[in-house]
């Protein structure tokens, strides 16, 4: 991943933390209301909350630039939502340590 992707990378990865915490603690927190203070439309909010869902493991390896070039935000957030198969969808191999801490 490049530099300027793992930026931003990490920029949307805290505010999908931010925001799943505010519908999560705020009955009148919104999609629609998120979008209309972010200046953003619903489907990106949806979008980049979706990062919120990811492996911490994968997370972590964005942050730190282990994953391979041509990795961007776009392709982190159509993965699924299941952990165990995060790593299959992005073609990589999942790390031993990974599968040890979840009991695999």
């Amino acid at each position: 991943m490049r530099t300027k992707a793992r930026v931003g990378f990490v920029k949307a990865f805290g505010a999908a933390h931010r925001w799943l915490d505010e519908l999560l603690s705020d009955a009148n927190t919104s999609l629609d209301s998120l979008a209309v203070r972010e200046g953003k439309s619903e489907r990106s909010i949806r979008m980049t909350l979706s990062l919120a869902f990811l492996s911490p493991f994968l997370a972590e390896a964005a942050m730190d630039g282990r994953l391979p070039r041509g990795f961007s935000i776009r392709r982190l957030t159509e993965l699924p939502v299941l952990w165990s198969e995060q790593w299959t969808a992005l073609g990589l191999r999942e790390p031993i340590q990974t599968q040890a801490a979840i009991g695999g």
